[in-house]
């Protein structure tokens, strides 16, 4: 399934929401995330999700190229893990972008009732 510019800059956005690290596996996986996170700062995306994605996207890549920061094999697997779920969101991999926007859903929806309790 094509998804959309919008759908994929989402997913790619709740994919590197901060997550507690509390293993070698997770601090890797956190790594990947991190870094993703400090791509996207380091540009100034304003404007459609289309023009947002075409911007960051050949940056993402590079950095994917260049493989996980070693550590040990614990951290490498989890920088492997992380760096596989950000190129499987920009390739377009039904699975990932689908639990992605599920996640953010679940987290959003979340947000939401507790707003709403706090402010009846």
């Amino acid at each position: 399934m094509p998804f959309t510019p919008e759908q994929i800059f989402a997913a790619l956005h709740q994919a590197i929401r901060p997550d507690s690290a509390t293993d070698r596996f997770d601090r890797g996986y956190a790594w990947a995330m991190d870094s993703v996170r400090r791509i996207l700062a380091g540009h100034r995306l304003h404007g459609s999700a289309e023009h947002n994605l075409a911007t960051i996207e050949p940056v993402i890549r590079a950095w994917l190229e260049e493989g996980p920061d070693y550590d040990s094999k614990d951290y490498n697997e989890g920088c492997a893990a992380g760096q596989r779920a950000i190129s499987d969101i920009l390739d377009g991999v039904d699975d990932e972008i689908i639990s992605q926007l599920e996640d953010a859903a679940r987290d959003y929806s979340r947000l939401l009732a507790a707003a709403q309790d706090a402010s009846a």
